[in-house]
């Protein structure tokens, strides 16, 4: 399951349409490097649109990443789904833009390892506390959130106690405290 999966070969394909399945696991996020997804279990559709002077690749991706959750750092597989597009043609491949990816003359196969990357990691939201999507199939960890609290406690006392007493603001601490 190395890199080498995930290489779409279109040269010898005729025109019309071809389609391709591939599957994203552990694997996958492990060859990333930097990856902050570790466990996945993704099935991903490519239908490939083969023209004379021009490709186009319709992504379908849906499965379960492992995740933790950003409130109380319990482990939980969120669900993803999404359809994403991507033009191919030929030419020079510093012309190439978000929309379209322009590759060499002459060559007839892509490595699609870090589109998938990409389109997968922004499938998943920026905030991850599952149990605001879902309070019937997702709940926080009560013990960790408690004991976040209590070193979020300890925390402050300590940074009060560091804090060094300066004449100067006196004054106006108490005039803070009687309001």
């Amino acid at each position: 399951m190395g890199k080498r999966q995930y290489i779409i070969r279109f040269g010898s394909l005729p025109v019309g349409l071809h389609e391709f399945e591939f599957e994203v696991n552990n694997k996958f996020f492990q060859t990333i490097e930097n990856s902050e997804i570790e466990q996945a279990d993704i099935q991903v559709k490519a239908l490939l649109t083969k023209q004379n002077h021009l490709l186009q690749l319709h992504f379908t991706i849906a499965g379960t990443v492992g995740l933790e959750c950003d409130r109380c750092i319990k482990y939980f597989d969120f669900p993803i789904e999404t359809e994403e597009n991507l033009v191919i043609k030929h030419g020079n491949p510093e012309e190439s833009t978000d929309e379209i990816l322009v590759i060499h003359e002459g060559q007839d196969e892509m490595d699609i390892t870090h589109y998938l990357y990409e389109y997968i990691t922004l499938a998943i939201p920026a905030r991850r506390v599952p149990c605001e999507l879902d309070e019937d199939q997702f709940e926080c960890d009560d013990e960790m959130l408690e004991k976040l609290e209590n070193l979020e406690a300890q925390s402050d006392l300590q940074e009060e106690d560091e804090t060094p007493k300066n004449p100067m603001w006196e004054q106006l601490n108490k005039i803070k405290f009687k309001n």
